[in-house]
């Protein structure tokens, strides 16, 4: 029986930028330095750098953890099903099944997979073994601001949609009250520098992780 949609919020005018949920995920993960599965980047420039022109400056910050599409296309390219899709929905990587082909990596249109020093997948799984204890992703335990939060059901679908013009109906949903913002923040996830493919062609339905236990 297929569970309710996890999900991540992230509330934009609630994020200041400080990279705690960045260095929280190196520690939860056991990453090397300068491997991030949520990077946080300043929009439209370099970093801490405000946009614009004086008096009128702003700066927003844009954390880009994986989407957990509903049509994984990181999944469906996996030779291997290392990446599939559980009942909840949460995209994950089976390290020993990951044969370092780099596939994932031109399939994720939002650029949210990396590849360690052994040429092993990376990406955001949410915490989900935590997630599992009924506990919080260790990202949103540790944000001073609360900007992140995990939602199930109804709420899963609160917020909105990074460039969902790519196809990939990914179930991440940011949050914020600012128009001018999102609409910054929706120049810059729609970019080509954004992610892998980018193309704006539809995902396919990725494995299932059912379907890789049967090896079917």
């Amino acid at each position: 029986m297929k569970m309710s949609q996890v999900t991540m919020l992230i509330d934009l005018d609630r994020c200041t930028g400080c990279h705690t949920c960045t260095l929280a995920c190196q520690m939860e993960k056991g990453l090397a330095p300068g491997e991030a599965l949520i990077p946080v980047s300043t929009v439209g420039g370099r970093q801490d750098v405000p946009q614009g022109v004086f008096p009128a400056l702003h700066m927003d910050y844009l954390p880009r953890p994986c989407a957990h599409c509903r049509k994984p296309a990181c999944a469906a390219s996996c030779p291997t099903g290392a990446l599939c899709q559980r009942t909840d929905g949460l995209v994950t990587v089976d390290a020993g099944l990951c044969t370092g082909c780099r596939l994932c990596l031109d399939a994720c249109p939002y650029g949210a997979i990396i590849m360690d020093g052994e040429d092993i997948a990376h990406k955001c799984d949410l915490c989900a073994s935590r997630l599992d204890q009924r506990l919080e992703p260790f990202c949103a335990m540790c944000c001073p601001t609360r900007a992140i939060s995990v939602a199930r059901s109804k709420r899963a679908d609160e917020g909105r949609a990074p460039a969902p013009q790519l196809g990939a109906e990914p179930a991440l949903r940011y949050l914020t009250r600012d128009e001018e913002r999102w609409r910054r923040v929706s120049e810059e996830l729609a970019s080509p520098a954004a992610g892998g493919r980018g193309d704006g062609t539809a995902s396919p339905a990725g494995r299932s992780c059912i379907e890789r236990r049967s090896g079917s």
